[in-house]
C-alpha cells in the first residue's frame, strides 16, 4: 500500500518503515481494532456494529469503517453490511497475541464488559492445548442475540456463527457471568444468570480448556 494512501486515512504517519509501526498506522485510530475484532466472525451490519460497541458514535463507526474499507481490510457486502478482505481476516492471529499479551498486564479488568465476539475470540486466544486435547466435544453458546456453535477437537477450537444443540447449550443475557464461569471458574449453580441444557460435566470440562494468562 503506498504512503499516500494510508495517511489519506487520518492525515498521521509515523515516517518508520517497520513492519508493526504501519499496523499501528491501520489500527492505531481509537475504535479501528474492535470495529475489525467484531467482523472476525462474519459480515455484521451497521446497526449490530453499534449494538455491539456501544460506546463508539455512528460518526465515529462510519470514519472507521471507510478507513478500513480504504485500507483495504473491510469491504461491503451489501448495504450497510460489512465483512472482511482475505488480508483483514488474516489480523485474528495479530489481535490473539495482543489479547495474550495485554492479559498479562497487573492492572487488567476482567470485570469491565466484553462482548460476545471477544469474549469467543478470547476463547481462541486463551485456550490451554494440553487440557484441550483431552475432549472432543460440540457446544452452543447463546448470548442475548447472538449465537455461537463451538467445537474442540485434537486441542483446536472452532467458532461458527448460529447454530445449536451439541453435548450442551449455555444460554446467558450478557457475557459477564460467562466470563466468571469459564476464567473465575465459577461453579454454574452460583450463577443465576446462566441458563445450562444438556451435560453439566462436559461443560465443566469446556470451562477447564481456557485459563487466563500469569501476570507479570
Amino acid at each position: 500500500m503506498k504512503l499516500e494512501k494510508v495517511t489519506e486515512l487520518h492525515g498521521r504517519w509515523y515516517g518508520d518503515a517497520c513492519g508493526a509501526a504501519f499496523g499501528m498506522e491501520l489500527l492505531g485510530e481509537r475504535w479501528a481494532g474492535l470495529v475489525l475484532r467484531e467482523l472476525m466472525l462474519g459480515a455484521r451490519r451497521f446497526t449490530d456494529l453499534r449494538f455491539a460497541l456501544p460506546g463508539i458514535s455512528a460518526r465515529v463507526l462510519t470514519e472507521r469503517l471507510n478507513g478500513l474499507e480504504a485500507a483495504g481490510l473491510v469491504r461491503r457486502e451489501e448495504e450497510r453490511l460489512y465483512g472482511l478482505t482475505p488480508w483483514g481476516q488474516a489480523a485474528e492471529p495479530v489481535l490473539l497475541a495482543m489479547c495474550r499479551w495485554a492479559l498479562m498486564s497487573p492492572d487488567r479488568d476482567m470485570a469491565l464488559a466484553i462482548s460476545p465476539v471477544a469474549l469467543m475470540l478470547s476463547l481462541r486466544a486463551l485456550i490451554v492445548a494440553e487440557k484441550a486435547a483431552e475432549v472432543d466435544m460440540t457446544c452452543a453458546i447463546i448470548i442475548a442475540r447472538e449465537s455461537f456453535s463451538l467445537q474442540i477437537r485434537k486441542g483446536a477450537l472452532t467458532i461458527a456463527r448460529g447454530g445449536a444443540g451439541g453435548d450442551f447449550t449455555l444460554t446467558a443475557p450478557n457475557t459477564a457471568p460467562l466470563k466468571r464461569f469459564i476464567y473465575g471458574k465459577a461453579p454454574l449453580a452460583t450463577l443465576p444468570d446462566v441458563a445450562l441444557a444438556g451435560d453439566a460435566y462436559a461443560a465443566m470440562m469446556f470451562a477447564r480448556c481456557f485459563a487466563l494468562p500469569d501476570t507479570i
